[in-house]
């Protein structure tokens, strides 16, 4: 036995199914779904500068308002705030993340402040009961 060659008439058909054969795959692993995509460009990262002064003003849970100065220092993504209200200092800390800070200052409930593009911060209390939000002085 041994292996069988096709008959001379029949090989211009084998290399022309061959050669199609060829041309198809190549034009299938060309389409650009069956290729490795691009790697995508990294995103820009939202990471404000909230370090400074600022005059704030909120509202305690009773509704009665206040208003006074806040100082934001930041280190290794952490922010440490000084308020200074009505004769009184307060101070706290927390993790920057993104476009919020998370405040512990000591009560039971956090300070949860949403960092805006302006440079401000909104921020409730006591379980959204209450307000602080601060104005960077330029």
């Amino acid at each position: 036995m041994g292996i069988r060659t096709p008959k001379a008439s029949l090989l211009p058909l084998f290399r022309k199914l061959a050669a199609a054969l060829i041309v198809a795959v190549m034009a299938l692993t060309s389409l650009p779904w069956l290729s490795n995509p691009a790697p995508a460009a990294p995103k820009a990262v939202f990471a404000p500068q909230i370090e400074g002064t600022y005059t704030v003003q909120g509202t305690n849970p009773s509704g009665a308002s206040y208003q006074g100065r806040a100082t934001i220092t930041v280190r290794d993504n952490t922010a440490y705030i000084r308020w200074e209200i009505a004769g009184d200092t307060f101070h706290g800390q927390g993790p920057v993340k993104g476009n919020q800070l998370v405040v512990n200052w000591g009560e039971a409930d956090p300070v949860i402040y949403q960092i805006n593009p302006d440079g401000s911060l909104f921020g409730t209390w006591a379980k959204g009961r209450a307000t602080d939000n601060l104005r960077p002085i330029r």
